[in-house]
């Protein structure tokens, strides 16, 4: 087994809907591969609307699969909350956004390692 870093697989955009809400999630491709994620990093194209976005980590953004919050999920932020979880093919990291810029382009991006 190999561990390399999670690249570009890490990185996911939504662009949020007409009331500032949107998802967006990352994860295993393969049945084979584990994340270790570290950091899950959100953000958005435009804050005139601070956004308010949630993280989860499983299979599905469930209160069970809470992880972290910020009310700064349209200037950027970011937590290391996920760092317990070791994540497998069927779950996801996944970010929620609310109360966000109408067309703004929301971005989730984790960084770790992936075992393959």
């Amino acid at each position: 087994m190999t561990q390399v870093s999670i690249g570009p697989e890490g990185t996911a955009n939504v662009t949020l809907n007409g009331s500032g809400k949107g998802q967006a999630q990352v994860g295993p491709l393969s049945p084979r591969e584990t994340w270790q994620p570290i950091v899950a990093s959100v953000s958005a194209s435009s804050n005139t609307a601070e956004a308010q976005c949630k993280v989860f980590v499983g299979d599905a953004p469930t209160a069970a699969n809470y992880v972290d919050g910020t009310l700064s999920g349209s200037t950027g932020d970011s937590t290391g909350h996920v760092e317990a979880s070791v994540v497998r093919k069927g779950q996801s990291v996944w970010a929620v956004w609310s109360g966000g810029d109408p067309g703004a382009v929301a971005t989730l991006k984790v960084t770790g390692t992936k075992t393959i």
